[in-house]
């Protein structure tokens, strides 16, 4: 068996303008119809954290444009291949909530991916690969308990230097370990090797 670990188009997925400071910080989640059962775990955290900031943070869901919670006012859109990459960019905090089950030990990091990508600092689920990807407190956030949801995600609102610099350690992380090109040498020489045998 070998492992090649999922891979990002970081020429694709990438942020072409600096992030600035904005008055209002997103929250934000994508994914699909099949896996919008994960963000309803985010909703517990998710209204403890507006209670705390009020009109100072926002939610953004991509994938299923009909989901209405309205003591989140969640901004969802429909998930589309055209805007995916600018429905991200809207997005200060990308968040990944699991369960520690076997199909999600099983999941891929994707959704880290893409926000590492962009630049945006990722909180997820210590599940899986996701303890792989991320470097808690260094390349991103993991997040069990609510507490835990709520004391990370607060740091990033609150700091935006902090914020700043994640999502920069995350960018290159994604860029030098997981983009098409880092990888391509990997699957090339895989490729090779099975054809030469």
């Amino acid at each position: 068996v070998f492992i090649i670990p999922t891979t990002v188009d970081t020429d694709k997925f990438r942020r072409i303008d600096t992030i600035t400071a904005k008055d209002k910080i997103c929250i934000g989640w994508t994914g699909s119809h099949t896996t919008i059962k994960h963000f309803h775990l985010a909703v517990p955290f998710l209204k403890e954290l507006k209670k705390k900031y009020g009109d100072k943070i926002y939610f953004k869901v991509i994938g299923d444009g009909s989901l209405n919670i309205p003591e989140l006012e969640v901004k969802a859109v429909k998930w589309s291949g055209e805007t995916e990459v600018e429905d991200l960019l809207e997005i200060d905090i990308g968040i990944m909530p699991l369960p520690d089950d076997v199909w999600s030990k099983g999941k891929c990091g994707l959704k880290s991916l893409e926000y590492m990508s962009l630049g945006i600092p990722p909180v997820i689920s210590p599940v899986g690969v996701n303890t792989e990807i991320v470097q808690d407190g260094i390349k991103g956030f993991l997040a069990t308990t609510d507490k835990e949801w709520i004391d990370k995600i607060s740091m990033l609102i609150e700091s935006p230097e902090l914020s700043k610099k994640i999502g920069e350690l995350a960018r290159q992380t994604a860029d030098e370990k997981y983009s098409v090109k880092a990888q391509r040498g990997a699957y090339l020489k895989l490729l090779n090797d099975l054809i030469k045998e």
